[in-house]
């Protein structure tokens, strides 16, 4: 890595992670290969952000979820 680089990677390094902007973690994740294990550790949630996951529907409508669409059954008129 040249000297300058190297010098840019050992600033951003000594910032807090909450403090990196998006040009430092772009900067990181373009160089993870210089990092060591403990500090891709300690990054490892900026440089391998993860996709949020998709909520999937329900495979099952609760009862309470349902409506009934069936009329009560009158009682008929006693029969004599």
């Amino acid at each position: 890595m040249d000297p300058k680089s190297k010098e840019l990677l050992n600033k951003i390094l000594e910032k807090e992670i909450i403090a990196l902007n998006s040009e430092d973690i772009e900067f990181l994740r373009a160089r993870r290969s210089y990092l060591k294990k403990s500090q891709l550790t300690e990054y490892d949630a900026i440089i391998n952000p993860k996709e949020p996951e998709k909520e999937e529907p329900p495979l099952y409508v609760a009862k309470k979820d349902q409506t009934s669409q069936v009329e009560p059954v009158k009682e008929d008129a006693k029969e004599s």
